[in-house]
């Protein structure tokens, strides 16, 4: 029955009323195919895929090429190098490494412990860098005379960096930071020109000192000239390491150093009372401010943000101090 009666509807109609509901009945007919046409099209688009420097690692050849790129790099002159993520070339590596061992365990062991031993050494770790080293010489394979030859240098590197941190008196640790800084200038000595290992004995050369020349200056209130003393060590090796990539830092050190002295006498001595001499601040401040401003004005120095940053703080002390000793 409801089909005759939707045909008798249609036909007791008039033609033009006939030819409307014809047309909006087809209309509907090209909305819905239109509307939903465009959603294969978007299922089919393609995510944005993530930069290059930030995609994973295709296979091992590149994990290597990478490393090899800066094995020979200067580590005592330059920073250390950067990949195009900005992460440290050797620890990049370490990780990069691990993560294809988990994916493909038991493949190229050789390789991937003896680029590990590399790794380590160039990031400082000696004694770990001997045993990956061990670990693919026990392979027995084409890097086995590799590995003998690297093992005896990673072992004078351990023992030369080696130290004790416990001792009886300030004296007795003060002699074994010498006797560090004694043997690491041999390893210097010992490798004139063969790259990585020259640049890593400057290193360690240089960050022994340094270590002698930060326990100075935290026990100077108990050494016998002790401001002096650590100040004149740090000048004296600041001169010495003039080339090293830490040049700057060092030159920072010393201005936090005559700094803290500064600030240290107007404890001693507040600036309200008569034995404030504003000479005696003074002397401490124009040391800070030019080591400060020899670093400032130094073009392409990482540490100049730094350096202008203590400018103000020493302003502001000195700002402090002088309306408080009016």
């Amino acid at each position: 029955m409801r089909p005759a009666r939707f045909i008798h509807s249609m036909t007791s109609t008039s033609p033009m009323a006939s030819l409307q509901s014809i047309l909006r009945v087809s209309r509907l007919f090209w909305v819905f195919p239109l509307a939903f046409a465009g959603l294969p099209l978007a299922c089919r688009t393609p995510a944005p895929s993530a930069p290059p420097q930030y995609q994973p690692v295709e296979s091992l050849l590149t994990i290597i090429a990478e490393f090899q790129r800066y094995r020979d790099a200067d580590l005592y002159r330059f920073p250390y190098p950067k990949d195009v993520s900005g992460q440290n070339v050797f620890k990049a590596t370490l990780v990069r490494l691990a993560n294809y061992e988990t994916l493909y365990p038991k493949k190229y062991g050789e390789l991937i412990a003896y680029t590990r031993a590399q790794a380590y050494a160039r990031l400082g770790e000696y004694e770990t860098a001997e045993w990956f080293c061990k670990e693919a010489q026990a392979f027995r394979g084409d890097l086995a005379d590799k590995c003998a030859e690297d093992l005896k240098t990673l072992a004078e590197f351990r023992t030369a960096v080696a130290y004790t941190r416990q001792a009886e008196t300030l004296a007795d640790f003060q002699k074994a930071l010498e006797e560090r800084i004694a043997r690491c200038r041999s390893l210097v000595d010992g490798h004139p020109k063969q790259e990585p290992w020259r640049s890593l004995a400057l290193c360690e050369w240089e960050q022994a000192e340094v270590d002698l020349a930060e326990f100075q200056w935290a026990n100077r209130q108990v050494m016998r000239d002790g401001p002096k003393r650590a100040m004149d060590y740090l000048e004296a090796l600041r001169s010495r390491h003039r080339q090293s990539k830490n040049f700057y830092r060092h030159t920072l050190r010393l201005g936090d150093w005559a700094y803290e002295m500064a600030e240290e006498y107007a404890i001693l001595f507040p600036p309200e009372r008569a034995a404030f001499l504003w000479e005696e601040f003074e002397r401490w401040t124009a040391r800070a401010r030019s080591l400060y401003l020899e670093v400032a004005q130094s073009f392409g120095a990482a540490e100049r943000i730094e350096a202008a940053a203590r400018q103000a703080a020493l302003e502001a002390l000195e700002h402090r101090v002088r309306s408080l000793n009016q």
